[in-house]
C-alpha cells in the first residue's frame, strides 16, 4: 500500500445497506479521477455490507486505500468522527451509502476546483423521489449570512479542507440529522470558498432528513439557539416552514 495521503478522503457511514453500498461503490469504482480512498464506516451491520466490501477491496488496485471499520455506534455523526481520525486526505467528502456519482467525470470536475487551495468546495446534486422520479438540481454557494438561516449547500459530496476540523472540533454526535448544520455555523464570515454549478451526485429523498421534517427543523431550531440566538432562530424555523409547504404544494418534497 502507498504511504502517500491521497487529495481527497471519502468517508461513508453504513447500515445494513448491502444493495445501496453496492450501487456507490460501482459508481466510485468507475470514476476516471482516482487520487482518493475511502472511509467505509460501519454499525456493526448484519445484511451482507462485509462481503460487499469485501468484493469491492478485492478489485481495487492493492496502492488504493479501502479501509473497513465496522464497530456499533450511535449513529452517523459517531461514524464519522471516527472517521476523522482515519483520514489522510488534505480534503474530506462526506456521501451518503445511497448516493451515486451521476457520471465518471463527477470527481474529476470538482476535485480540479482544490487547485485555488480554499477551505469549501461546493456543488449541486440532482435530487429525486423513492420512485425514480427527478425532483430538482439543488445547492448553493457558501453563504454565512445564508447558511444561519437554513442549510443551502448541497453537503453529499462537497469537499471540505481536513484543518477546518482541527480549528473547529469534530461533529457534535448528540444530534441525529443536523450535525453537519450544527458545524457549519461554527465556521468563520471569511470561509474561503469556491461553487461548481455541476450536479455531482444523485441523492435520493429517502433518508430521514428528507422523510422526518418536523425532526430536522427541530434539531435545526436547536443549532441555530447555540449559533445565533433563539428569537431568530424561531424566525427561520416558522420560515423554513412555509419554504417546505410551497414546495409541497408545487410536488418538489
Amino acid at each position: 500500500m502507498t504511504t502517500a495521503a491521497p487529495a481527497l478522503s471519502i468517508l461513508l457511514a453504513t447500515w445494513n445497506c448491502a444493495p445501496q453500498l453496492e450501487d456507490f461503490l460501482g459508481s466510485l469504482a468507475a470514476q476516471d479521477w482516482r487520487d482518493w480512498e475511502l472511509l467505509l464506516l460501519d454499525n456493526a451491520s448484519t445484511d451482507g455490507t462485509a462481503e460487499v466490501v469485501q468484493r469491492f477491496q478485492r478489485q481495487q488496485d492493492p496502492a488504493r486505500r479501502v479501509v473497513w471499520s465496522s464497530e456499533p455506534d450511535g449513529g452517523i455523526y459517531e461514524a464519522w468522527n471516527r472517521g476523522l481520525g482515519l483520514a489522510r486526505g488534505r480534503y474530506l467528502s462526506f456521501i451518503g451509502a445511497d448516493d451515486v456519482f451521476l457520471d465518471s467525470g463527477s470527481l474529476r470536475r470538482i476535485a480540479a476546483l482544490t487547485a485555488a487551495g480554499s477551505d469549501l468546495i461546493t456543488a449541486r446534486n440532482a435530487y429525486c423521489a423513492r420512485d425514480g422520479r427527478f425532483l430538482r438540481h439543488w445547492g448553493s454557494p457558501w453563504s454565512w449570512r445564508r447558511m444561519r438561516q437554513s442549510m443551502t449547500i448541497a453537503h453529499p459530496g462537497m469537499l471540505v479542507r481536513r484543518e477546518l476540523f482541527e480549528r473547529f472540533g469534530p461533529f457534535d454526535a448528540t444530534y441525529r440529522i443536523c450535525g453537519d448544520y450544527d458545524w457549519f455555523l461554527r465556521l468563520p464570515r471569511d470561509l474561503r470558498s469556491v461553487h461548481s454549478s455541476d450536479s455531482i451526485l444523485k441523492v435520493v429523498q429517502a433518508g430521514v432528513s428528507h422523510t422526518r421534517i418536523a425532526a430536522v427543523y427541530r434539531e435545526t431550531f436547536r443549532a441555530q439557539r447555540r449559533h445565533v440566538g433563539a428569537a431568530y432562530g424561531g424566525l427561520c424555523w416558522a420560515l423554513n416552514w412555509l419554504k417546505y409547504l410551497r414546495r409541497r404544494l408545487i410536488g418538489l418534497a
